[in-house]
C-alpha cells in the first residue's frame, strides 16, 4: 500500500535545507527525506490488535515541522524515535479487522485513534508508574517492549502512521464514536486533547480569569474551546495571524483577537485590555507588565512568543508551553521577578474533568456529542494522499481560507 514515509538521511536533510533557502518546494521535492512509497499492508499484529481504514487524517503542526526539517540535532527526543516512519497521527476511521481477543470494537465501527505508544500497546505488564497514574504521555518505556522506539504513530518504524490506507493499532488506541459525532469533529480529537490537558492540568486562577491563547492554529483554537468548557466565564484573548483564524477564534468564544505581530504592539494591546502598567527597560528591549493576564497558553512556543508571554502574564500567573519549536536565547528575567509558573504540557492521558476521570479523547467525544464543543468547521481543505505535496503546500502557506488540512480516504475525499 502507498504511505507517506520519512527517512532520516543526513545527505538528503542537508541538501533539502540548502535548496530550501531558495524555494520551499524543496521540502517536498524528490530530493527531500519524505516521499510517497510502497510499504507492506497493515495487518493485525496480535490478539489485541485491530486494523483501521482511515477516513480523515489531519496534517498536524509537528508533521509540518518535520517536513520543513525544523529541529536541532541535539534534541534528546530523537533518542526515542525510529526511522524510517510513516507520518500521520491525527486520524479517524473505520475498523476493518480485529484480533481474536478484541472486545472493545468490531469490524465496521467508526473510531478515533489515540496515537500514543505507551506501555499497553507495547505489551509491557505491569505498566510503568506513569501509565498506572494515567500519565500516558510520560510513559517510561517509549524505547522498550514489543515495538521499536517511538512516542506515537508517525515517529515509530514498527507502528506506521495514518498517512496510509490502513493502520494497525492496539485496541487500547481506539475509541468508538457515536453516530452524532462527525468525522470532521473526530479527526480533531488529538489536538483538542492536547489543549484540554494543558488547561485541566494548569487551569487559570479564579472563576472569571483573563486568558491569552497565543497562536490560532489548530492547537490554539482548540485551546480556546478547552478554556471555554473548563472556565465558562473566562475572558479569552487570542493572538492570530490570518483572517480565517480571527473568524474561527471568535466563533469559538474569544472575546478579543489581536492581530499585531510586533512584541511592543502586543504588550501595549494587553496593557490596554487589562489595565496593567508597562515597565520598560531603561536601555533596550520590550517592556513587561505590572499586571496582565491570568494565564497564557502558548501554542507556538518560539523564543519570541515565550518572551512576550512572560512579559504579559501577571505575577504568579501561568505560562503553559503546549507547542513545539526550536529553542533560542531570550530575556527571561520576568520569570523569577514575577514568580511565574512556567509549565510544560505534553500531549494527554487520563484526565479528571467535572468529577469524571477518563481518557481526554473520551471527554472530547462526550463534549462533541452534547454540543458543548464543535471544531469540525476547522477542516477547510481535504486532499487525497496522492496529492500530498499540494496538501502540505496549502497547510504551510495557509492558502486563503485555510485553517486545517486533512487527507481524505475513499468516500471521504472532497
Amino acid at each position: 500500500m502507498k504511505a507517506l514515509q520519512f527517512h532520516m538521511s543526513i545527505p538528503k536533510v542537508l541538501l533539502t535545507r540548502t535548496l530550501g533557502m531558495f524555494s520551499k518546494t524543496a521540502y517536498t521535492s524528490r530530493f527531500a527525506p519524505v516521499a510517497l512509497e510502497d510499504i507492506p499492508e497493515a495487518r493485525v499484529r496480535g490478539d489485541h490488535w485491530v486494523v483501521v481504514r482511515p477516513t480523515l487524517t489531519g496534517i498536524s503542526g509537528s508533521d509540518q515541522k518535520q517536513v520543513l526539517l525544523k529541529g536541532n540535532f541535539d534534541n534528546p527526543i530523537s533518542g526515542v524515535i525510529s526511522f524510517p516512519h510513516v507520518l500521520g497521527h491525527e486520524s479517524t476511521g473505520i475498523v476493518a479487522e480485529v484480533g481474536a481477543a478484541v472486545q472493545r470494537v468490531r469490524p465496521g465501527d467508526r473510531i478515533v485513534i489515540n496515537p500514543w505508544l505507551s506501555c499497553e500497546p507495547r505489551g509491557i505488564a505491569p505498566v510503568c508508574p506513569a501509565c498506572a497514574a494515567g500519565n500516558l504521555s510520560l510513559c517510561h518505556n517509549f524505547d522498550s517492549g514489543g515495538l521499536r522506539a517511538g512516542l506515537h504513530l508517525g515517529n515509530c518504524n514498527d507502528a506506521p502512521g495514518a498517512y496510509a490506507a490502513r493502520v494497525a493499532l492496539h485496541e487500547s488506541q481506539v475509541f468508538p464514536l457515536p453516530a452524532t459525532v462527525t468525522d470532521e469533529q473526530a479527526v480533531l480529537a488529538d489536538p483538542f486533547a492536547v489543549s484540554f490537558h494543558a488547561v485541566v492540568k494548569d487551569p487559570p486562577d479564579g472563576d472569571a480569569p483573563t486568558v491569552l491563547v497565543y497562536g490560532a492554529g489548530t492547537i490554539g483554537l482548540a485551546a480556546v474551546a478547552a478554556v471555554k468548557v473548563a472556565k465558562p466565564k473566562a475572558r479569552i484573548v487570542v493572538i492570530a495571524r490570518y483572517p480565517q483564524q480571527v473568524a474561527a477564534a471568535k466563533r469559538l468564544g474569544a472575546a478579543e483577537v489581536i492581530t499585531a505581530k510586533k512584541g511592543k504592539q502586543i504588550i501595549s494591546a494587553i496593557a490596554a485590555l487589562t489595565g496593567a502598567r508597562p515597565w520598560g527597560s531603561r536601555w533596550h528591549g520590550l517592556p513587561m507588565l505590572s499586571g496582565g493576564v491570568d494565564a497564557v497558553y502558548d501554542s507556538i512556543c518560539s523564543p519570541q512568543t515565550i518572551e512576550i508571554g512572560i512579559r504579559i502574564v501577571k505575577p504568579r500567573g501561568i505560562l503553559s508551553i503546549i507547542g513545539v519549536e526550536a529553542p533560542k536565547r531570550f530575556e527571561w528575567t520576568p520569570i523569577y521577578f514575577k514568580e511565574l509558573r512556567v509549565v510544560g504540557s505534553n500531549a494527554f492521558g487520563i484526565e479528571e474533568f467535572r468529577g469524571v476521570r477518563k481518557h481526554a479523547m473520551e471527554h472530547y467525544i462526550d463534549l462533541c456529542a452534547s454540543g458543548a464543543v464543535d471544531l469540525g468547521f476547522l477542516i477547510t481543505h481535504r486532499y487525497p494522499l496522492e496529492q500530498w505535496r499540494a496538501a502540505f503546500d496549502t497547510a504551510i502557506k495557509k492558502t486563503t481560507g485555510c485553517v486545517k488540512v486533512a487527507f481524505a480516504f475513499g468516500d471521504a475525499t472532497a
